[in-house]
């Protein structure tokens, strides 16, 4: 058995246990959930609960399905819009996106105990399947009678178990996102004109690599800043909100792994790597919830590059297959990075007629026009 197990359930145990106590706001500033537990294949996982009575205006995509398919399009579609455009490009897809607002809503999706969800932005899982995933869903359905139940980042190449048992239990699969998954032990991968260019960059002596042993209580203010000025400044406030009890944590139990760069001084970029073990040990998957830079510094540093040739150099140290997680689609591609649709695993037949209808109707719009949609806005 791999010998960073161990390591790896202590921290996520850590983050479970203060999880359950504190609340989801812990961890994220925009997530106003309560975190629940249950057990599947002797190890417990968490499940989040958004108040019934919260708003889903402000909570982040990671615990809010409203988020994930309505508001966030919304912030994507009105952030490429010209500044002239603003006001009617926000009417006009609040009138698109509203029919499928209404769905989500008569599913009481946003009423989701999601299982399985750390509030990142890509969990990734043991393969289960056989008689321990039905106890699981048997025993969600019996403790979450009146809520949909939803597992989110389903990826059939990288839990193929997984996906095809849970829709034979009667879970519908929603596509939700396109991801890319790389295999840093291809050879071709390392061929690419843009990896070995950012390799290049990356040993430049004009920045300081900081590894997780060499970073200091004092370099977490910064990190969380630089994170912050890319992902919730610059792109969306409904991205995970990481808060500094987190990076805290992360520090202290490597819940994820945290790695910086520093330039003239001052902390010019950030990374948070997660490393998922399976049960065996025999095939592990990376990705990085966690990742950000200094916006204020010249684009020609390339400290976003720099920063995914640490992610793809650390996969192959780690003998880890690699989830890039999704969004910069061409840039990924560059390097080595494969396309595959991500889906979100819906349960409702436990629930009322009028909700089962919500919920096959939204299920269905999804599977029929969603992949399109999100092939073409991965493209742009």
């Amino acid at each position: 058995m791999n010998a960073q197990i161990p390591t790896r359930n202590l921290a996520d145990a850590l983050w479970l246990l203060i999880a359950r106590a504190r609340g989801g706001t812990h961890w994220l500033a925009n997530a106003d959930c309560e975190v629940h537990s249950l057990e599947i294949d002797h190890g417990a996982q968490p499940v989040t609960l958004l108040s019934r009575t919260q708003g889903v205006g402000a909570q982040s995509y990671v615990a809010s399905p409203h988020s994930t398919w309505v508001s966030y399009p919304q912030h994507e579609i009105q952030r490429r819009l010209p500044a002239g455009l603003s006001l009617i490009g926000k009417a006009v897809t609040a009138c698109m996106l509203s029919p499928l607002s209404l769905l989500v809503k008569g599913g009481m999706l946003d009423q989701a105990a999601i299982f399985g969800n750390k509030l990142i932005s890509t969990n990734l899982y043991p393969d289960w399947s056989g008689p321990e995933l039905q106890q699981l869903h048997q025993q969600l359905a019996d403790t979450y009678p009146q809520r949909p139940l939803m597992v989110r980042n389903i990826c059939p190449q990288v839990n193929p178990g997984l996906a095809a048992s849970l829709q034979q239990l009667g879970w519908q699969l929603v596509p939700s996102r396109i991801v890319y998954l790389c295999d840093p032990t291809q050879t071709a991968v390392w061929k690419h004109n843009h990896v070995k260019q950012d390799k290049k960059l990356l040993a430049g002596a004009d920045m300081e690599l900081l590894t997780p042993q060499q970073i200091q209580p004092a370099d977490l203010p910064a990190m969380r800043e630089v994170f912050r000025s890319l992902f919730i400044h610059k792109h969306s406030s409904l991205n995970p909100d990481f808060t500094p009890a987190f990076f805290e944590m992360c520090h202290e139990s490597n819940f994820l792994d945290l790695y910086a760069l520093r330039y003239q001084g001052k902390i010019a970029g950030a990374l948070g790597l997660y490393e998922h073990y399976d049960k065996y040990g025999d095939r592990n998957w990376l990705t990085t919830p966690l990742i950000g830079y200094d916006q204020g510094l010249p684009q020609e540093l390339g400290i976003y590059r720099r920063l995914m040739s640490l992610l793809l150099q650390q996969a192959r140290q780690r003998q880890a297959s690699l989830h890039y997680s999704s969004g910069s689609g061409q840039f990924k591609r560059a390097r080595g990075g494969v396309p595959h649709m991500e889906f979100t695993a819906i349960y409702s037949r436990h629930l009322p007629k009028i909700a089962r209808t919500c919920n096959n109707a939204f299920a269905h719009l999804m599977q029929s026009h969603a992949p399109a949609i999100l092939k073409k806005a991965d493209s742009l």
